[in-house]
């Protein structure tokens, strides 16, 4: 019957971690069933995430089986990637979007519009410093007298001429922003081509969420599949499924991606 060995707890402290090191006994055939029950990078106990295990002869009929446990130096298990086949791993990154400036915070229409004004008009008005994208609709006299533009040759022409240029844009050319966003990669090994295929078939483009997402997804924030590849090193194929998180707590609209 498998017993801790007297005395074999051993614990260690670095500055990369603690190290908690136990053995167990027993004949052969049980230390060898043992040794393979829990699997190193991914089996966990309250002395940490198991790093290696390691199974050795110390007389006649007594096997010995020794397992090395770790955690971070607040005492927190090590959470290593799988690398069992078909099972994910993930990893966090950044990546940038571009986005158009309406959607940017305090937006101004001055930024990238031209303000036009009807001949014989040059008083600019109050709200040209102010007006945003949604504020920005001209009604009833003003409408008569400005107009917003992307270009010189949208101006307006009526019976008394070619609407005159009143204020030049203060960003000119600029119609985009970057913003830094979270994306997170995705890699399982897989035995054949074909399973690999499998991962990434069907949801290039299409909205989801990856299986570990670090704790990324604020409330109304979603995730989009960006990219998606399948290689083979020489020794198993690997799928890979790369997510990006949305610019902002909108989502990625759901009216142009599924």
């Amino acid at each position: 019957m498998i017993s801790v060995k007297f005395n074999s707890r051993r614990s260690e402290h670095t500055e990369n971690g603690n190290v908690t090191t136990v053995s167990w006994i027993g004949t052969k055939e049980e230390i060898t069933e043992f040794s393979r029950e829990e699997i190193p990078g991914q089996a966990s106990n309250s002395d940490g995430t198991l790093d290696s295990v390691s199974v050795y002869q110390e007389g006649p009929n007594i096997w010995v089986c020794e397992r090395r446990y770790t955690t971070d130096p607040d005492g927190n298990s090590f959470e290593k990637p799988n690398q069992v086949y078909g099972k994910k791993s993930a990893q966090l990154s950044c990546s940038m979007l571009s986005l158009p400036i309406e959607g940017k915070k305090g937006y101004r229409k001055k930024w990238n519009y031209y303000l036009m004004a009807a001949p014989g008009v040059s008083a600019v008005p109050g709200w040209w410093e102010t007006a945003t994208y949604d504020s920005s609709e001209l009604v009833g006299a003003d409408a008569q007298k400005y107009a917003w533009c992307k270009s010189l040759s949208e101006a307006p022409v009526d019976s008394k001429g070619r609407w005159q240029k009143l204020k030049s844009p203060q960003k000119p050319g600029v119609d985009s922003y970057d913003l830094a966003t979270y994306s997170i990669t995705e890699t399982a090994k897989f035995k054949s081509a074909r399973a690999a295929g499998r991962m990434i078939g069907n949801i290039i483009n299409q909205i989801g969420k990856p299986t570990e997402d670090f704790g990324m997804t604020p409330s109304g924030y979603n995730w989009k599949c960006d990219g998606a590849s399948v290689s083979y090193n020489g020794k198993a194929w690997y799928a890979t499924i790369t997510w990006t998180r949305s610019g902002d707590n909108k989502g990625w609209d759901t009216d142009l991606y599924q």
